[in-house]
């Protein structure tokens, strides 16, 4: 359960990481029905080492986020530094109970 917990919230850094560096400000891109600004709202969550809790903000994207739709990007995740204790906690600390095998 923790691996995947893990895998979702790592596969937001992820797409952060990969869309933001190239989609312009003004554009609107949507991955897994939410945009991909809206994602970055986790992002300190899951970064450095002692990253702070998610906020509400990123807790209301999370729960809007398609979290099996996000597994698609899990080949991805290790290209990219995150803080996999922090991710793994997001989901939980967000309390959302079900999350997706990927």
């Amino acid at each position: 359960m923790n691996h995947v917990l893990l895998g979702c919230v790592l596969i937001i850094a992820v797409l952060i990481a990969s869309v933001s560096s190239s989609v312009a400000p003004a554009s609107s891109t949507i991955v897994c029905n939410v945009e991909i600004t809206d994602l970055l709202e986790c992002l300190p969550a899951i970064t450095g080492a002692h990253p702070p809790a998610p906020t509400r903000p990123c807790c209301k994207v999370m729960r809007r986020v398609n979290l099996p739709c996000l597994c698609r990007y899990k080949p991805q995740l290790a290209k990219f530094g995150a803080n996999p204790l922090a991710a793994m906690a997001v989901p939980k600390k967000c309390g959302i109970k079900k999350t997706p095998r990927c």
